[in-house]
């Protein structure tokens, strides 16, 4: 066939704009991430708390955000084992904490893959290096991690950020490399800024004797802030109350010191002269460390705000409130941004069309998150050689759980929920601690309402639903009503096919269930 010239032209030209990034300077990549931040804990996601979190705030205006981001896992563990693997926890065996993969996952025969965005970048040439929490053995840096708590401030002060990133851009700049950080504020993790239980002793005993109070007594600094509790939004699954919001407080006082981390490491990559070819990404690890947020599939688990800025490429001011961007899409998306070749196994896809506007071409209509476990000790890894069904009886650590958010709804199916089993202590939070309490009654909040809310938390169900625009907290299950009947069947279709799709080990516990509900008489 002969084309005429003008359109082989065109085409040429069209391809090299938009595909051919190799004669390109490749962008260095700055990947900052909150530890345990609730999705609508910053201004620029509706947070009405004046002063809350200008840094990021200022950052989302300069480029843009996705409002409808997920994460696949409410620890952090999986979760940021996943941001950097592009894979599931049940693809790459990284499931909890502790014995990871544990031995049953390897005795399936399943390959474990061992890839990581930062391997592939410092082997194309990248210089790589974090500060804050750690990826995995997966993850090679081309420096020592910085990440022992003397060495942060236990992730918590601004100046030891600073300083570290201003020494990692000038290696970069004498090396002439491009360059990858990974820098990670461990607020506002627990325990929170004042809180009462961030004591003396706490803090001795996460510090050690290796580490230089501050004038405070801290090896931090306080938060530049201290809201006022009664102006503190609570989030959609809490009970409104005077205690409440007064733990709250503690709580938005660590976003906004984390929000000063950030603020200084943007303020020194400015200085760099080196911000122009950065694509600045920031995300949560998941949602804030209480009940039914943290250890949890709902969106106050799951859910994160996501922050693109690329000055050279992105225009300012961008939101998008309707596409769905899943974690384990970051790591394909800046492999394709820096022109790696495609990540040899992934269950992400790159969203670069959505940072171009194309948000048309981008499929994604779900995420999915999981849970596994808490943590898996040496000794009982040893003790089970292979997968079984009743695995959580064994291990009252392993609590599996799947999800599905999409726009508009969320779907839970918990494997382990019996009406026997119940959540371990330590995944307990503060917040069931308060409806424990029974000093915390206040008007709207009745003893009756509280226990049921306890009890859910420590016994979940099998099967929920949530239409999250009438209940964006997930507080009312519509599983039972005959009009979502369809809905239901068709979320159970979608979950099988994922979990055969990723060969996920909990697949036959999942078919036994909707096996067994089909059989049910109907109501």
């Amino acid at each position: 066939m002969n084309w005429p010239i003008q359109f082989v032209s065109s085409l040429l030209l069209s391809l090299s704009v938009l595909l051919d990034v190799s004669s390109q300077k490749k962008p260095n990549i700055l990947l900052l991430t909150a530890d345990d931040l609730g999705w609508d804990s910053l201004g620029c996601m509706g947070n009405v708390l004046p002063g809350l979190s200008p840094n990021l705030d200022r950052l989302a205006a300069e480029g843009l955000l996705i409002k409808r981001a997920y994460v696949v896992s409410p620890i952090c563990g999986p979760s940021r084992q996943a941001l950097y693997t592009g894979l599931y926890p049940q693809s790459s065996g990284f499931m909890g904490h502790g014995v990871q993969p544990p031995k049953w996952w390897k005795n399936q025969k399943r390959e474990v893959p061992g890839q990581s965005i930062t391997s592939l970048l410092m082997e194309s040439g990248y210089l790589t290096g974090i500060i804050g929490k750690h990826g995995s053995d997966w993850c090679r840096y081309s420096l020592p991690p910085v990440g022992k708590n003397h060495e942060t401030g236990m992730g918590r002060d601004p100046k030891k950020y600073m300083e570290f990133t201003q020494r990692f851009l000038a290696q970069a700049k004498r090396e002439g490399k491009p360059f990858f950080l990974a820098a990670n504020p461990h607020d506002p993790h627990r325990y929170w800024a004042r809180h009462h239980d961030e004591t003396a002793e706490w803090i001795r005993a996460m510090m050690g004797d290796k580490w230089k109070a501050l004038p405070n007594g801290k090896p931090y600094p306080e938060p530049s802030s201290n809201f006022d509790s009664k102006e503190c939004p609570v989030p959609a699954p809490y009970a409104k109350s005077p205690r409440v919001q007064k733990i709250l407080a503690t709580y938005y006082n660590s976003v906004n010191r984390m929000d000063e981390v950030v603020g200084g490491i943007l303020k020194t990559l400015e200085k760099s002269g080196m911000a122009k070819n950065t694509l600045v990404f920031f995300l949560s690890d998941h949602g804030m460390a209480w009940d039914l947020s943290k250890w949890s599939l709902y969106p106050s688990g799951v859910r994160t705000p996501l922050i693109v800025r690329w000055p050279e490429k992105i225009d300012p001011g961008k939101v998008d409130e309707q596409s769905i961007v899943s974690i384990v899409d970051i790591a394909p998306t800046i492999a394709h941004l820096c022109n790696l070749p495609p990540m040899e196994k992934t269950d992400g896809q790159s969203f670069h069309s959505l940072l171009t506007g194309n948000s048309a071409d981008w499929k994604r209509t779900q995420a999915f998150s999981c849970f596994n476990y808490m943590n898996n000790l040496r000794e009982i890894d040893d003790s089970l050689v292979s997968f079984s069904k009743d695995l959580p009886e064994k291990i009252d650590q392993y609590r599996p759980s799947r999800a599905l958010n999409d726009k508009r709804f969320c779907y839970v199916w918990n494997g382990w929920a019996d009406g026997f089993n119940s959540l371990p202590k330590s995944m307990l939070g503060e917040y069931h601690w308060i409806l424990s309490d029974s000093k915390n009654i206040s008007t709207g909040f009745y003893a009756d309402k509280k226990q049921a809310t306890k009890t859910f938390i420590e016994f979940r169900c099998p099967e929920e639903l949530y239409d999250l625009k009438h209940d964006p907290g997930c507080l009312h299950n519509l599983v039972e009503e005959f009009t979502h009947e369809d809905r239901l069947f068709q979320f159970r279709k979608q979950m099988r096919e994922l979990l055969e799709d990723s060969n996920d080990h909990e697949l036959p516990n999942f078919l036994d269930f909707i096996n067994n509900q089909r059989k049910k008489p109907k109501k």
